[in-house]
């Protein structure tokens, strides 16, 4: 879960150490479904949403399961649909809609299409 307002230096530690982790992940368990819960982070500034969105191609790389993200608001949404960019891709305002997405998505037939 994530919170609060992030600085430019919370957001460079936060993409080092996500990328860092899902691919320590990647290489001991192979691909793995992403459920970020965002209801309690605030929206950010422009700089953090650039570096996030600058992160993405190489987050897209660690994993080709289904990511999805559950926000707060349609505002909050808006902007995590602005850096959580890939066709494996969905950002939610409930969770138990997230959850029941990861579990179709996720599954063998609906990853071979």
């Amino acid at each position: 879960m994530t919170e609060g307002f992030w600085t430019p230096g919370v957001t460079a530690a936060f993409i080092t150490e996500l990328l860092a982790r899902g691919t320590a992940f990647r290489l001991r368990h192979g691909a793995f479904t992403v459920l970020a819960d965002l209801r309690a982070a605030a929206i950010q500034p422009v700089p953090v949403v650039d570096a996030l969105a600058a992160m993405m191609p190489r987050a897209l790389k660690v994993t080709t399961l289904p990511i999805a993200a559950v926000v707060a608001s349609n505002l909050a949404k808006l902007q995590t649909e602005r850096y959580l960019v890939g066709e494996n891709c969905r950002t939610f305002l409930d969770l138990g809609a997230a959850e029941r997405w990861l579990a179709t998505a996720a599954t063998p037939a609906a990853t071979a299409a």
